[in-house]
């Protein structure tokens, strides 16, 4: 008899007990996803990049300044954002190793920046297959946007908001076609980087210019020394070269460059040569040194001058690599639209950046079919500079001028 009350109480209480967890577990997951618990959660942005490369550098300091903006004007309707740093180390599976990382461990809600377009590469895959929103602001290479335009549904998330290296081919090659109509000159040639976003560019310039061309190296990218390059520059007879450097070398090439005074002409990109860090790092040897900067401090747009000036009150200097410019700009495109979609849905965010056209500090961006970049004239305009006694002077096209471009002092000599 007392055993069979015994076990009649054991199972009132089993039973009370499991009525109370079920009631309790019901409260819990009502308030986590009700819409009012959710916004008071941050936004996380994944930003990553090789943060010691002055473009990963870049990227890294244009995100948190953006989103400090964001969040001081009271963030995305009253939500915060939240960055969560990657460093890529410019290494495909350090970037992969990272990336698995933010989405799986840290729960980040989308991914802004790299520019090594190696490691873009390797980690389009696992950001599209957890269908996260991606916002490349440096890989130039076009195969980036080619596969949204091979498997749309697969990797409609990406999306980039500046040049690829198509397009900047085209550029390149119609400020290099300008410069040697101008000066007449008919020998040239093209040192440019082995790396995947180079290689579209070398073969249209060595298309274009064939009968020209006097010289054509591709050195790695940890080339240090330049001593065997630039002596075949120097002996091939070259009036001017297209650069193409995407890292720490184009330090290296610079001063060589001058020091062994090589009577040859340089323009084309070097990332380095858009950091305001360049004179010195080059020991004050870069004067007449030309290079494509995307971004100037032009009124391109009301949104220009105040980044440029902004970003250099912050970090006490100016803005340098391209990768700033477009990562501020990618930061607040996702974030605007976050905001004119009110959902964090990944498809509701493609569908409010295809449809959408924004005005960023860069220019105006209307991302393409395939997700890349728009160009024309009303959109985001390709500009050059050139070192000229310690600063770097907007000389290219005209409209966007602030000075003239001059040659290096030995090739007036």
């Amino acid at each position: 008899m007392f055993l069979k009350a015994w076990r009649s109480k054991l199972t009132f209480i089993l039973a009370l007990t499991l009525i109370t967890s079920i009631f309790l577990a019901g409260c819990n997951g009502s308030s986590e996803s009700s819409g009012e618990n959710d916004s008071n959660k941050p936004l996380k942005m994944g930003v990553i990049g090789a943060f010691q490369l002055a473009a990963g550098k870049e990227i890294k300091d244009a995100a948190k300044m953006a989103i400090d903006e964001i969040n001081a004007a009271g963030g995305i309707d009253g939500r915060k954002i939240e960055a969560v740093y990657g460093d890529t180390k410019a290494n495909p599976e350090e970037g992969r190793a990272v990336v698995e990382r933010l989405l799986f461990q840290d729960k980040v809600d989308v991914i802004v920046g790299e520019h090594r377009s190696e490691v873009a590469l390797a980690v389009q895959p696992i950001v599209m297959e957890n269908k996260k929103l991606f916002m490349v602001t440096g890989s130039a290479s076009p195969v980036v946007t080619d596969n949204v335009a091979k498997d749309y549904e697969m990797n409609k998330y990406t999306f980039r908001p500046m040049l690829n290296s198509t397009q900047l081919g085209e550029g390149f090659m119609k400020q290099f076609d300008e410069m040697v109509k101008k000066e007449g000159f008919k020998k040239l040639a093209l040192i440019a980087e082995v790396a995947v976003w180079v290689d579209p560019i070398a073969k249209a310039f060595e298309e274009k210019y064939k009968d020209n061309i006097v010289l054509l190296e591709r050195p790695p990218t940890d080339t240090e020394d330049f001593s065997i390059e630039l002596s075949k520059l120097k002996q091939s007879g070259a009036e001017v070269a297209m650069t193409l450097f995407s890292a720490n070398q184009g330090i290296a090439f610079a001063r060589q460059w001058a020091e062994r005074q090589i009577p040859v002409e340089i323009t084309g990109y070097n990332v380095q040569a858009q950091s305001p860090e360049f004179w010195q790092q080059t020991e004050g040897k870069a004067n007449g040194l030309l290079s494509w900067k995307h971004g100037v401090r032009a009124e391109i747009t009301e949104k220009s001058i105040p980044f440029w000036d902004n970003f250099t009150k912050i970090y006490k200097r100016e803005p340098g690599s391209y990768t700033g410019i477009t990562t501020y700009d990618g930061v607040y495109l996702v974030a605007d639209a976050i905001k004119q979609a009110k959902t964090l849905d990944s498809d509701k965010l493609v569908q409010t950046l295809e449809n959408g056209t924004f005005t960023g500090a860069s220019g105006k961006i209307k991302f393409s079919k395939d997700h890349g970049y728009t160009i024309g004239e009303d959109f985001v305009p390709f500009t050059y500079v050139q070192w000229q006694d310690g600063k770097m002077v907007s000389v290219w096209p005209e409209s966007l001028a602030t000075g003239k471009a001059v040659k290096p002092a030995w090739i007036n000599k």
